[in-house]
């Protein structure tokens, strides 16, 4: 992840841009403020853009915030939060006490601050397996929209042991980060470990997309997660619960977010299901 620097790394830039949505906060149950913003006309079908896509982000963000949100406005009413806690202008991470009930109760809090009922769900990534969560711990998610992660057959340990050995080793996050979010990546996962996947994910019965570049930690990378492995391992068995499975070629886990990869499929299924 860069920080701080432009695409050549050499020209110092401004680390943070503040969100031009409409700024609101939620105040969740232990008086924690999350900051989120909300685009376009509330009269339009509303997506939760997750995790990956932020209300306040690098002047360089990777996930290309600004041209997702650009485009989809003009036909969702969008909400971005500063979250998990510890992104952007929301403090006080919970780290290893963060899990996915808590997620889904601060999730239902955000949007309950603005008075959305049902709305579509896009993330990418940890994005993904969050809105995974809210889709089985809540009535809240009219479509799921899942990019860059495997909705059954995660590798839930090697995404903890390798947060783990990323918040030892110091890692270099972007600044609109604050350290602590590692914790409570961890504390996120650790319960998914003894999880229920197979019967939980076969309950869901709303529209439901998973996306991922075809080179998403292929085996050439041997520090790679084998995020497009793990999805081809339960393809079929998706399909067969009704998920659509879309395929990016030659993408990879830093590719597939790029909106001239994965945009207009997005946008067609939201348009489709909402």
């Amino acid at each position: 992840m860069r920080r701080g620097r432009d695409r050549r790394g050499s020209t110092p830039v401004n680390p943070l841009k503040i969100s031009a949505g409409v700024r609101h906060v939620a105040k969740v149950a232990d008086g924690t403020e999350v900051h989120f913003a909300v685009y376009g006309d509330r009269r339009r079908p509303a997506v939760f853009m997750g995790p990956h896509f932020y209300a306040s982000r690098s002047a360089h963000d990777e996930s290309f915030t600004d041209a997702w949100v650009d485009c989809l406005q003009r036909e969702f009413l969008l909400i971005l939060a500063d979250y998990p806690r510890g992104i952007g202008r929301t403090g006080n991470p919970q780290g290893p006490a963060y899990n996915p009930d808590v997620a889904a109760a601060e999730y239902e809090c955000i949007a309950d601050t603005i008075g959305l009922g049902r709305f579509g769900w896009l993330g990418y990534s940890f994005g993904g397996a969050m809105g995974i969560q809210l889709a089985c711990r809540t009535n809240r998610i009219a479509a799921l929209a899942v990019g860059g992660f495997p909705p059954m057959n995660a590798p839930f340990q090697r995404l903890i042991d390798i947060t783990a050995e990323m918040a030892k080793a110091g890692a270099t996050l972007p600044q609109y980060i604050e350290p602590g979010v590692l914790g409570s990546t961890i504390g996120f996962y650790t319960p998914l470990l003894n999880w229920s996947e197979r019967a939980e994910i076969s309950r869901l019965s709303m529209p439901r997309l998973v996306f991922m570049g075809d080179r998403d930690g292929t085996r050439e990378d041997e520090r790679a997660l084998p995020l497009a492995d793990s999805l081809m391992a339960v393809e079929d068995e998706l399909r067969g619960l009704g998920w659509q499975v879309r395929w990016l070629p030659g993408e990879d886990h830093s590719s597939a977010i790029r909106p001239e990869a994965s945009l207009p499929l997005v946008q067609a299924f939201f348009r489709a299901a909402l």
